[in-house]
């Protein structure tokens, strides 16, 4: 159904459309009806019948209701902002992961961290092959395997040279030989052996001026190691903390 609806002497003409479905839709000629919300304001009997239109902030009068509709304005003008809609999957920040352990073969106990030692060095064809078995603390342990399958510890200390080690153990053989040493004075380039050349057991004490404390056993093998493997083998632990 479509009418047009007569307002009140000295206010601006609105047609207003009724459609099939009862919806109703407003176009304005002309600037200042539609208010700072986006809605046409009106005023119309409480029974119902002729509606007025109003500029914003004008009050109904005379028993009048208010009504407001929202405007639907030419193409390309910006309606009422919306309401915000849900976040989208992309771009989400996930949950933060376990951390994981700053070394396999160290757990801590008590405060203390205790580090499996486990190296295998291949018989080199000449010379002198060496591998770190540990470094922490400023303590260096070097594992060495010469040409001739031989296996040997040595230890080196922090650029200050004040750090104290202590070694005692024992090389194996016909007739085992006990072994001990010290100093006070373990620095950078000390290779401070950890026992005789071949095979044995050593148990150490280091200490840095800084106050770190690590102890230690280690196993050395000559060659032939672990019955088939041609090379040194160093195995043990280390503790620090």
């Amino acid at each position: 159904m479509r009418r047009l609806i007569r307002t009140w002497p000295g206010v601006a003409l609105v047609a207003v459309i009724v459609l099939a479905t009862g919806g109703v839709a407003y176009a304005t000629w002309g600037n200042g009806f539609i208010g700072p919300h986006g809605y046409i304001n009106t005023c119309v009997p409480k029974r119902g019948g002729e509606v007025n239109v109003w500029k914003p902030g004008h009050r109904c009068t005379g028993g009048r209701v208010g009504l407001a509709f929202p405007a639907n304005t030419q193409a390309g003008a910006k309606g009422p902002a919306g309401p915000a809609g849900p976040t989208g999957m992309t771009g989400a920040t996930g949950a933060t992961g376990a951390t994981g352990p700053s070394n396999p073969s160290a757990t801590t106990v008590d405060g203390e961290t205790v580090t499996k030692l486990m190296l295998k060095i291949p018989t080199p064809a000449s010379g002198t092959a060496t591998v770190t078995l540990y470094g922490n603390d400023g303590l260096t342990v070097v594992a060495a395997c010469d040409h001739t399958g031989t296996a040997s510890v040595a230890a080196n200390g922090p650029a200050s040279a004040d750090s104290e080690l202590t070694v005692s153990g024992y090389q194996s053989g016909t007739t085992p030989t006990a072994f001990g040493s010290e100093t006070d004075t373990l620095g950078p380039s000390s290779g401070a052996a950890l026992g005789p050349a071949g095979s044995g057991e050593s148990s150490f004490s280091y200490a840095s001026s800084a106050g770190a404390v690590v102890t230690g056993e280690i196993g050395y093998q000559s060659a032939t190691s672990f019955s088939s493997y041609a090379g040194c083998a160093f195995f043990g632990t280390a503790t620090s903390g």
